[in-house]
């Protein structure tokens, strides 16, 4: 009866890790992992042109302060600032693309 006993916990213990193994929430984890490497990629993205317009706004502001020459030093860093950002999104859409 023992061996009995012991060869019925076996097969319960492999259908239990059959139905681990394969199941619906493997392919939501599958997908999950994918979700987040797009999310990682698009959020670079973002810091990018955030911190290419911000150096360009610092560095605009201390021009502005050296030379007095009004608001223009902040703008004019801004937008250099944000085309970079935008050149390293183009060049990552052309790397994306390529793969």
């Amino acid at each position: 009866m023992a061996k009995r006993d012991d060869s019925e916990r076996e097969n319960a213990r492999q259908e239990n890790t059959g139905r681990e193994n394969s199941g619906p929430d493997d392919s939501k984890s599958d997908n999950s992992s994918r979700d987040d490497s797009h999310f990682g990629k698009l959020a670079t993205v973002g810091m990018e042109i955030a911190v290419g317009a911000g150096l360009g706004a610092l560095v605009g502001s201390w021009i502005d302060r050296k030379w007095h020459c009004g608001p223009w030093g902040v703008l004019l860093g801004t937008f250099i600032g944000i085309a970079a950002g935008m050149y390293l999104l183009i060049k990552e859409g052309i790397k994306a693309n390529k793969n």
